[in-house]
């Protein structure tokens, strides 16, 4: 937010005339603060936070919470939030406008404070997104029919509503792309149904053939592929989703991108991936988190909401994605070569023929691909929404409710990492994903019925 009086029709008798004062933050802790000329200081006890006046467009964060505010002062190594009345931030905004001298000063300190307005910002609309998402699950037999009809509807509504200009770019893309997930989802829509209805030409395999898996190292080299490949995705799905909202940072750090290098942490993203897949444990792994500036944003909390949900709503839509890709691929392979479908591809457990691998493999191995992908990301984003930090979930709900919710995030995020490890090696996780685990059933038994696998 612009550091001026934005909150004018206050009172200014929340902050005393003479520094320094005392605000108490959101821990509970009393920081003495003093603003002066050259910037702003923060102490309490051994604990010290300065800004200098040309990082308050980036280390101070002022965001308008009901009848309060909220002030966050961000240090190098450490940050510290207050929830204050409107007249306290009043005037110290105020006062921090006042310390300039001379309005050239003043004026470069408003320049400053207030984000550019560039004209290649790229803009995103709602109607794009609920357009996007429609045309994803037009693939499902029955129902999809429906959500490409809506998704047609909210297609053509936003291309009358969009002007031809180069902000307005990424909605003409976003609009492009759920225009051919529409006709692709229409084409597996129908084969999919019309699969349904057709009996098998022999008896299906019984679960525990269907259960035959790769080799140990080709699975875990499939797991390793769709962990890199949905962790790139759930991160660039942050980064472009600030970029939208008018926070470029993370564009200027080069996390609006595909690939991995950008995003892995060697550790979380590729080693204990690879650890807990040979162990036979749950696959678990993380990404470098994608870091936001919020400070100039219209709508904060809306904004960081939007951004956090990006990363799990990435992960669903490359299920959808890999989901209908491997209907199409079953139904077709279960017509053209039903002894195929349901004796090798349905096991998963390619055979070395004359030296290479033959095509009743290569399919095998394409529809594992297909359906670890399906699976791993919808658990991975019923994962990152359960409400408990460092996971999204647990800023959607800080930003949602922060008078609430946002005061108690807000004294255990600090603590969020050893909370969430105490909780992975207990049943709670398996209550949380309790519906995770529903939606995944639904996928086995959608193929199970339209072919056999």
């Amino acid at each position: 937010m612009p550091i001026r009086d934005t909150f004018s029709d206050q009172p200014h008798d929340g902050l005393p005339d003479d520094d320094p004062f005392e605000w108490i933050d959101g821990h509970g802790r009393r920081w003495t603060i003093v603003a002066d000329p050259a910037g702003i200081s923060l102490d309490c006890q051994d604990d010290r936070i300065e800004i200098p006046r040309e990082r308050f467009t980036s280390d101070l964060y002022v965001s308008p919470v009901g009848e309060q505010v909220v002030v966050r002062f961000s240090g190098s190594d450490q940050e510290a939030g207050f929830l204050v009345p409107k007249s306290a931030a009043a005037a110290l905004l105020a006062r921090l406008r006042q310390q300039v001298a001379t309005p050239d000063q003043r004026a470069e300190a408003d320049r400053r404070a207030t984000p550019p307005i560039r004209p290649d910002w790229p803009q995103m609309t709602a109607t794009s997104v609920w357009a996007l998402i429609c045309a994803a699950l037009a693939f499902l037999p029955f129902v999809g029919v429906g959500f490409a009809a809506a998704a047609t509807v909210l297609i053509v509504r936003q291309r009358a509503r969009t002007r031809l200009a180069p902000v307005t770019l990424h909605i003409r893309t976003m609009l492009a792309i759920a225009k051919w997930l529409v006709l692709w989802g229409l084409a597996v829509w129908a084969l999919s149904t019309w699969t349904w209805y057709q009996p098998f030409p022999v008896d299906r395999l019984t679960s525990m053939e269907t259960a035959q898996a790769l080799g140990q190292v080709p699975r875990v080299a499939l797991v390793l592929v769709v962990i890199l490949l949905s962790l790139s995705v759930h991160e660039a799905a942050h980064a472009i989703s600030a970029w939208w909202c008018g926070d470029g940072y993370a564009r200027s750090l080069g996390r609006v991108t595909l690939n991995p290098k950008a995003h892995i942490d060697p550790f979380g993203t590729l080693i204990l991936p690879f650890m807990l897949a040979l162990s036979g444990l749950g696959v678990f792994g993380y990404a470098r988190p994608v870091p936001v500036q919020l400070h100039g944003v219209r709508r904060f909390r809306r904004a960081h909401i939007l951004i956090s949900i990006a990363g799990p709503g990435s992960n669903l839509m490359l299920a959808a994605l890999s989901f209908s890709l491997l209907l199409a691929l079953g139904c077709v392979v279960r017509h053209v070569a039903p002894d195929v479908a349901l004796r090798h591809f349905a096991s998963l457990s390619p055979s070395l023929e004359a030296g290479g691998l033959s095509a009743t493999a290569l399919l095998a191995i394409l529809a594992s691909l297909l359906k670890l992908n399906t699976l791993i990301n919808v658990v991975l984003a019923a994962f990152n929404l359960i409400p408990i930090p460092p996971l999204d979930g647990s800023w959607v709900l800080e930003h949602l409710f922060p008078q609430t919710l946002g005061r108690f995030y807000l004294r255990i995020r600090p603590y969020g990492f050893l909370i969430f490890i105490a909780l992975f090696f207990t049943d709670a996780f398996d209550v949380l994903l309790e519906p995770c685990w529903f939606v995944v059933g639904q996928v086995n038994q959608l193929l199970w019925n339209c072919v056999g696998i």
